[in-house]
């Protein structure tokens, strides 16, 4: 049995390998995007990643060491020599100090301090050269030493198969609860811990149960209790012994199995093993996961008696050792396979924000500058052809200010000081702003549809455009030019110093014109400026004001600032526009590298990584015959696999790298998929490392067996109802690949799938790719691949077509090539033929709403071919006319 927990060992080793190698990989690949993309200054920060792979990288590091506790020492060693197969440990012993068990290939024992510095002491064992046992005197600590002040260790080399691969057996010393944090924490962080716990007592004592609480909080990882009742100690010269010593080995020689019962009964009570902890433990891996997840301290078993024979460990210490190494290695699997799918669809989604900005980009700079053109057409409109109303507007407003000339005083105030100069500037200004003030009001009237029709989304639509330019050249941005010509329109009143105001036409040219406007007499003295002077001067001030003038100045002057502007917003908009466009060419080519380096490569360690979780989860799949073979793959029957009866799995040679990359993007968006039942769920993926003698390992695709394809369908004969239900159902499985943003690229006769009632499901989605991360290739079966996939540029509708061309074959009910097909000798020229218009021909017992479809699916021009939710109706109403015997022909 030992052998069988050093496989377990090395297994977990040698996933840990793995898994340091994809690790490697992985942090080599994120920096490879921080150089090459502009994704942030540190994509590891970015994605909030940092913690979780110092975390990984740290416990994938751990060796699995056996950390013993127990009730006793004499419990622990009779525990450790079992486990080393010889008595090492004297079974009568107290107050060890720390005991490491080594590899070695000479059998020694030495006085360490820390793990590096070795004590030159004699030991009692030195004397001894063919020694068994370790004597009591050399792990025994003296009452002068202390445990947490440079305590000095034993430490044991021993060549033993069970220390290889640099696996200890530790025994911690003993000492008080509340030391044990600082006392455990010489073992270190490089340890994974599989502690077990010797039980040789009937009872558990309150400092046994003291310290299994303590233990529980520190390492939080589910503890083996082992009773060691039933050993059966070696025959001793117990006339050599004290009497303690006696008494103690008669006393262990008589426990019984009640005692053992007793103790069950108090480690169910509290909870450390489960009421049927005396069951049978050789149950599955997922079985015992479950057991080991709700109950973290439930394992217990019993060793037999024979203290030499490897039978000595029974098969529930192989479970537990197990476990605790599965356990461990598929958490770090699940956690760096979740690592790679969150950054894989972080590198999609950007892909996608990148095509959209691609393509939205332009159409966004021909709005803003199309939208700005008509506001600055409207607004000259205005300017030229509304003279005359606006001198209107100014003769009404000055007619109005003459007959109530004591209400453009009100709030006039002033000063018994103030010269009659300054009192006649200041009358000046409030009747310049009375006018400005009521004129704005008309005009701003007569334009204000402007605001709403333009202003809102053009300033957006700018401001989401400067927004993504890292700089603005100039002083004026194309937004700020847009501003000031609305601020033309608009901003008649003063609100702020810059805003541009035709208050400040009003004063400039007003102040010229009434500049010989002051009072008749001097002002040697105070000034009295009484109300009638006030309404005098305002008066005399309307009177000389031409409203044509002043509409003319209004005029020149709005058009002239509106042109400033326009010209102003022409230049910001074309250094914005060559801005932009060295950014797109920039975001293009990050977008070709994400599509066709770094998603790719994260799929590939995506794929790695949770086939290594299958693997750990539910093992390597066994073949039992082979159904089927493909351009790319083998279909092979296997036995029942995780939860999967009946299963298949489809077996992957990737020759090179690229095809490795294509394999690892068709399990990344097979496998987040959705459950769909038109719709082949890929239930799991392993990798086989061995296959190839290691060179060229093969990738096994774990999935739900159907019965057949439907080519092998059509070749057996289905009847024109069912073969209507399959076209149905092919529509069915395409429509949810698009509404979850798939292309499936190869829609054929061969990835249609049929169970046992001759419903049909998708599959091999081996082409199957989101829109944005389409790059134009070539890809798909020749005879349904639709004419524009040859010059690199399409869309969804491809599907459609290729739906087109399978619907032939099921009104056709045969796999015979359409006669139109095949005349040609090679896929040129069929594709040649087909960009010319060349179709399957039409059978003679094809009915009318058949043929119509097919042609409207296979249309030379994408936009021409009826969308699915268009043809699923029509599919669904001819299907409803055979079933219910209206149309019998097919």
């Amino acid at each position: 049995m030992l052998s069988e927990v050093s496989k377990e060992i090395k297994y977990y080793l040698k996933h840990c390998q793995i898994l340091k190698r994809i690790l490697r990989e992985t942090n080599s690949s994120l920096n490879d995007i921080n150089n090459l993309l502009q994704l942030g200054t540190d994509i590891k920060r970015e994605l909030s990643i940092y913690d979780e792979l110092e975390a990984l990288s740290q416990k994938v590091e751990r060796t699995p060491n056996l950390i013993i506790f127990g009730q006793s020492c004499h419990a622990k060693a009779v525990l450790v020599n079992m486990l080393l197969q010889q008595k090492i440990l004297p079974y009568f012993s107290s107050q060890w100090r720390h005991i490491t068990f080594k590899y070695g290939q000479a059998k020694s024992v030495h006085l360490m301090l820390g793990e590096e510095i070795e004590i030159v002491e004699n030991l009692n064992v030195h004397e001894e050269p063919n020694w068994e046992t370790i004597p009591e005197e050399d792990i025994q600590r003296n009452d002068k030493e202390n445990l947490l002040d440079h305590c000095p260790s034993i430490e044991v080399m021993l060549k033993h198969k069970l220390l290889k691969e640099n696996v200890k057996i530790i025994v911690p010393p003993d000492c008080h609860r509340d030391q044990l944090v600082e006392v455990l924490e010489r073992i270190g962080e490089k340890v994974l811990p599989v502690i077990i716990y010797a039980l040789s007592e009937d009872t558990l004592s309150d400092f046994n149960i003291q310290e299994i609480r303590k233990l529980k909080d520190i390492y939080l990882v589910p503890f083996l209790f082992v009773s060691v009742n039933k050993i059966e100690l070696p025959a001793l010269n117990t006339e050599s012994l004290t009497e303690p010593k006696k008494h103690s080995l008669e006393s262990n020689g008589e426990e019984n199995v009640n005692q053992l019962h007793s103790l069950k009964e108090q480690l169910t009570r509290l909870g450390y093993i489960s009421n049927d902890s005396d069951s049978d433990l050789s149950v599955t891996s997922e079985q015992t996961d479950e057991l080991l997840r709700k109950k973290p301290f439930c394992l217990e078993c019993s060793l037999d008696n024979a203290l030499m024979s490897d039978k000595t460990i029974n098969e529930d210490f192989i479970l537990f050792i197990r476990e605790i190494l599965r356990s461990s290695k598929l958490k770090m699997a699940l956690s760096l396979s979740e690592l790679h799918n969150s950054c894989l669809r972080k590198f999609i989604l950007c892909a996608f924000d990148m095509a959209r900005e691609i393509q939205i980009t332009p159409k966004r700079i021909l709005y803003a500058q199309d939208v700005e053109m008509k506001m600055f057409t409207s607004l000259m409109t205005i300017a030229s052809e509304q003279q005359e109303e606006i001198t209107s507007i100014i003769q009404r407003t000055l007619q109005d200010m003459k007959s109530n000339v004591a209400e453009v005083l009100e709030g006039y105030n002033s000063s018994a000081l103030v010269s009659p100069k300054v009192a006649t500037m200041e009358i000046q200004q409030l009747v310049l702003k009375t006018l400005a003030a009521s004129v704005a009001i008309q005009i701003v009237q007569s334009v204000g549809c402007l605001q709403e029709s333009f202003t809102g989304t053009l300033e957006r639509c700018l401001e989401n455009l400067e927004k993504s330019c890292r700089e603005l050249e100039g002083n004026l941005s194309a937004s700020d030019a847009v501003k000031q010509i609305i601020h033309a329109a608009y901003n008649i009143d003063l609100k702020t110093p810059t805003s541009f105001s035709i208050v400040h036409t009003f004063m400039d040219r007003l102040r010229k014109l009434l500049g010989s406007f002051s009072s008749p007499w001097s002002s040697t003295g105070q000034f009295n400026c009484t109300l009638q002077w006030q309404l005098q001067v305002v008066t005399n001030m309307i009177d000389s004001l031409s409203a044509s003038k002043l509409a003319k100045t209004i005029s020149a002057q709005f058009q002239e600032h509106v042109k400033s502007s326009h010209a102003a917003f022409q230049c910001a908009m074309r250094s914005l526009e060559n801005q932009l466009s060295d950014q797109l060419e920039q975001t293009e080519e990050q977008r070709i590298a994400i599509r066709k380096k770094h998603a790719p490569r994260f799929a590939r360690l995506a794929l790695e990584s949770t086939s290594l979780c299958d693997l750990i989860k539910w093992g390597m799949p066994k073949q039992i015959r082979e159904i089927g073979r493909g351009q790319y793959g083998v279909v092979s029957s296997c036995e029942p696999w995780g939860k999967i009866s009946p299963c298949a799995f489809k077996s992957v040679v990737p020759p090179d790298d690229k095809h490795w990359n294509d394999l690892a993007m068709e399990f990344y968006y097979t496998r987040t998929i959705p459950e769909h039942p038109r719709i082949v769920k890929l239930r799991g993926s392993v990798i086989d490392y061995k296959y190839g003698g290691g060179s060229s390992p093969a990738v096994l695709l774990l999935m739900n067996r159907m019965t057949k394809d439907l080519y092998c369908g059509l070749k057996s004969g289905l009847t024109w109802l069912k073969r209507l239900r399959i076209a149905i159902d092919v529509i069915e499985g395409i429509r949810y690949l698009h509404s979850q943003g798939l292309v499936h690229r190869d829609i054929k006769l061969k990835n249609v799938l049929l169970d046992d009632e001759d419903r049909a499901k998708l599959t091999d989605f081996g082409f199957c790719i989101p829109e944005a991360m389409m790059s134009g290739s070539i890809v798909g079966t020749p005879v349904h691949m639709a004419p524009e996939l040859l010059s690199g540029r399409y869309d969804s509708s491809v599907d459609v077509y290729a739906f087109g061309i399978l619907f032939w074959y099921i009104c056709a009910g045969q796999v015979k090539l359409p006669s139109q097909f095949d005349q040609f000798q090679n896929k040129e020229q069929l594709w040649n033929s087909v960009r010319k218009g060349i179709r399957p021909e039409c059978l003679t017992h094809f009915n009318e709403a058949c043929w119509n479809l097919m042609e409207q699916c296979w249309s030379a021009e994408p936009s021409e071919r009826p969308l699915l939710g268009n043809v699923q109706p029509q599919l669904e109403q001819i299907y409803k006319s055979v079933k219910y015997g209206l149309n019998q022909d097919s």
